[in-house]
Protein backbone atom coordinates (compact mmCIF):
# COMPACT_ATOMS: atom_id res chain seq x y z
CA UNK A 1 0.00 0.00 0.00
CA UNK A 2 2.99 2.22 0.10
CA UNK A 3 3.37 2.56 -3.44
CA UNK A 4 -0.47 2.76 -4.28
CA UNK A 5 -0.04 5.63 -6.47
CA UNK A 6 3.31 4.74 -8.07
CA UNK A 7 3.33 5.13 -11.58
CA UNK A 8 6.77 4.10 -12.64
CA UNK A 9 10.56 5.01 -12.53
CA UNK A 10 11.79 7.77 -14.93
CA UNK A 11 15.90 6.80 -15.41
CA UNK A 12 17.96 10.04 -16.59
CA UNK A 13 21.18 9.16 -18.30
CA UNK A 14 22.37 11.94 -16.29
CA UNK A 15 21.89 14.87 -14.19
CA UNK A 16 18.04 16.48 -14.55
CA UNK A 17 17.35 19.76 -15.12
CA UNK A 18 14.35 20.95 -13.75
CA UNK A 19 12.56 24.23 -14.90
CA UNK A 20 10.92 25.70 -11.90
CA UNK A 21 9.29 29.44 -10.70
CA UNK A 22 8.57 30.76 -7.80
CA UNK A 23 6.57 33.81 -6.87
CA UNK A 24 8.63 36.02 -3.86
CA UNK A 25 6.32 38.07 -1.15
CA UNK A 26 6.26 41.29 -3.88
CA UNK A 27 4.83 39.02 -6.63
CA UNK A 28 7.47 39.08 -8.69
CA UNK A 29 7.50 35.52 -10.42
CA UNK A 30 11.59 34.36 -10.61
CA UNK A 31 12.26 31.50 -13.08
CA UNK A 32 15.57 28.97 -12.18
CA UNK A 33 16.40 25.45 -13.43
CA UNK A 34 17.41 23.41 -10.89
CA UNK A 35 19.50 20.22 -11.14
CA UNK A 36 18.24 17.02 -9.77
CA UNK A 37 19.83 13.33 -8.88
CA UNK A 38 15.73 12.40 -8.31
CA UNK A 39 12.58 13.58 -7.17
CA UNK A 40 9.61 11.59 -6.36
CA UNK A 41 5.90 13.10 -7.56
CA UNK A 42 2.87 12.62 -5.18
CA UNK A 43 0.67 10.30 -7.44
CA UNK A 44 3.36 10.48 -9.86
CA UNK A 45 6.58 8.67 -10.77
CA UNK A 46 10.01 8.86 -9.16
CA UNK A 47 12.72 10.55 -11.32
CA UNK A 48 16.64 9.21 -10.95
CA UNK A 49 19.36 10.06 -12.43
CA UNK A 50 21.82 7.23 -13.18
CA UNK A 51 25.00 8.25 -12.00
CA UNK A 52 23.16 9.06 -8.51
CA UNK A 53 21.71 5.75 -8.58
CA UNK A 54 25.38 4.01 -9.86
CA UNK A 55 27.15 6.26 -6.73
CA UNK A 56 24.30 5.18 -3.86
CA UNK A 57 25.89 3.75 -0.96
CA UNK A 58 29.45 4.41 -2.11
CA UNK A 59 32.21 7.08 -0.96
CA UNK A 60 30.42 9.98 1.20
CA UNK A 61 30.54 9.85 5.01
CA UNK A 62 27.08 10.89 4.78
CA UNK A 63 25.51 7.70 3.87
CA UNK A 64 23.22 8.61 0.74
CA UNK A 65 21.47 6.89 -1.56
CA UNK A 66 19.04 8.62 -3.90
CA UNK A 67 16.66 5.74 -4.56
CA UNK A 68 16.06 5.02 -0.81
CA UNK A 69 15.52 8.79 -0.46
CA UNK A 70 13.07 9.21 -3.25
CA UNK A 71 10.71 6.16 -2.52
CA UNK A 72 10.94 7.20 1.24
CA UNK A 73 9.20 10.39 -0.16
CA UNK A 74 6.74 8.41 -1.64
CA UNK A 75 6.22 6.60 1.50
CA UNK A 76 5.85 10.03 3.22
CA UNK A 77 3.10 11.31 0.32
CA UNK A 78 1.08 8.68 1.77
CA UNK A 79 -0.25 11.01 4.85
CA UNK A 80 -1.12 13.40 1.73
CA UNK A 81 2.12 15.23 1.60
CA UNK A 82 5.77 14.79 2.28
CA UNK A 83 6.36 16.57 5.80
CA UNK A 84 8.44 13.60 7.50
CA UNK A 85 5.86 12.32 9.46
CA UNK A 86 4.68 8.89 7.40
CA UNK A 87 1.40 7.32 8.25
CA UNK A 88 2.47 5.35 10.34
CA UNK A 89 1.61 1.25 11.22
CA UNK A 90 -0.49 0.18 13.42
CA UNK A 91 0.55 -0.69 17.17
CA UNK A 92 3.77 1.85 16.28
CA UNK A 93 5.84 1.93 19.24
CA UNK A 94 3.14 0.38 21.54
CA UNK A 95 0.82 2.83 20.85
CA UNK A 96 -2.53 2.38 21.36
CA UNK A 97 -3.86 4.72 18.63
CA UNK A 98 -2.73 6.76 15.69
CA UNK A 99 -2.97 10.08 17.51
CA UNK A 100 -0.74 8.29 20.59
CA UNK A 101 1.83 7.16 17.74
CA UNK A 102 1.88 10.65 16.20
CA UNK A 103 2.61 12.54 18.96
CA UNK A 104 5.36 9.73 20.14
CA UNK A 105 6.53 10.28 16.54
CA UNK A 106 6.82 14.39 16.85
CA UNK A 107 8.55 13.82 20.27
CA UNK A 108 11.31 11.82 18.36
CA UNK A 109 12.05 13.65 15.49
CA UNK A 110 10.80 17.26 16.01
CA UNK A 111 14.18 17.91 18.45
CA UNK A 112 16.30 15.50 16.65
CA UNK A 113 15.62 18.18 13.50
CA UNK A 114 16.23 21.07 15.18
CA UNK A 115 19.56 20.22 17.08
CA UNK A 116 20.94 18.39 13.46
CA UNK A 117 19.27 22.08 11.72
CA UNK A 118 21.30 24.12 14.59
CA UNK A 119 24.41 21.93 13.80
CA UNK A 120 24.43 22.66 10.22
CA UNK A 121 23.83 26.74 10.94
CA UNK A 122 26.94 26.30 13.39
CA UNK A 123 29.19 24.81 10.44
CA UNK A 124 27.75 26.68 7.66
CA UNK A 125 28.09 30.13 9.76
CA UNK A 126 31.22 29.44 12.25
CA UNK A 127 33.32 26.70 10.77
CA UNK A 128 32.31 24.20 13.30
CA UNK A 129 32.80 20.47 12.33
CA UNK A 130 30.16 19.65 9.40
CA UNK A 131 28.10 16.66 10.95
CA UNK A 132 28.22 13.67 9.34
CA UNK A 133 24.62 13.25 8.07
CA UNK A 134 23.81 15.01 4.69
CA UNK A 135 23.43 18.56 5.30
CA UNK A 136 20.68 18.31 2.57
CA UNK A 137 18.60 17.41 5.72
CA UNK A 138 18.30 20.26 7.43
CA UNK A 139 16.48 22.31 4.79
CA UNK A 140 13.08 20.85 5.75
CA UNK A 141 11.71 18.13 8.10
CA UNK A 142 10.45 15.87 5.13
CA UNK A 143 14.23 16.14 4.17
CA UNK A 144 15.46 15.28 7.40
CA UNK A 145 12.99 12.06 7.38
CA UNK A 146 14.61 10.72 3.57
CA UNK A 147 17.91 11.65 4.85
CA UNK A 148 17.72 9.70 8.20
CA UNK A 149 16.20 6.90 6.19
CA UNK A 150 19.10 6.59 4.11
CA UNK A 151 21.57 6.58 6.33
CA UNK A 152 19.47 4.03 8.43
CA UNK A 153 19.86 2.34 5.51
CA UNK A 154 23.39 2.14 4.24
CA UNK A 155 25.15 2.96 7.56
CA UNK A 156 23.19 1.56 9.93
CA UNK A 157 25.58 1.38 12.83
CA UNK A 158 26.73 4.85 12.49
CA UNK A 159 23.04 6.00 12.38
CA UNK A 160 22.33 4.34 15.49
CA UNK A 161 25.06 5.58 16.93
CA UNK A 162 24.76 9.18 16.76
CA UNK A 163 20.51 8.66 16.26
CA UNK A 164 19.82 5.76 18.51
CA UNK A 165 16.14 7.50 18.98
CA UNK A 166 15.66 8.11 15.42
CA UNK A 167 16.83 4.46 14.58
CA UNK A 168 14.91 2.71 17.17
CA UNK A 169 11.64 4.61 15.21
CA UNK A 170 12.92 3.34 12.23
CA UNK A 171 13.41 0.22 12.95
CA UNK A 172 9.61 0.13 14.45
CA UNK A 173 8.37 1.81 10.95
CA UNK A 174 10.34 -0.76 8.81
CA UNK A 175 9.22 -3.88 11.26
CA UNK A 176 12.56 -4.52 11.59
CA UNK A 177 12.67 -5.78 15.18
CA UNK A 178 10.47 -8.54 14.88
Amino acid sequence: HWYDDFVGIVMHPDSAVARRQVTDAAGIVHHYEEVLAGEAMQHGPVMLSWPAVQQAGTGGAGGTSVVIHEFVHKMDMQGGGADGAPPLPRGFMGARGPREAARHWQRTWAPAYQHFREQVAMAERFGAPMPWLDAYGATAPQEFFAVACEAHFVQPERFAEEFPQLSAALRAFFRQDG
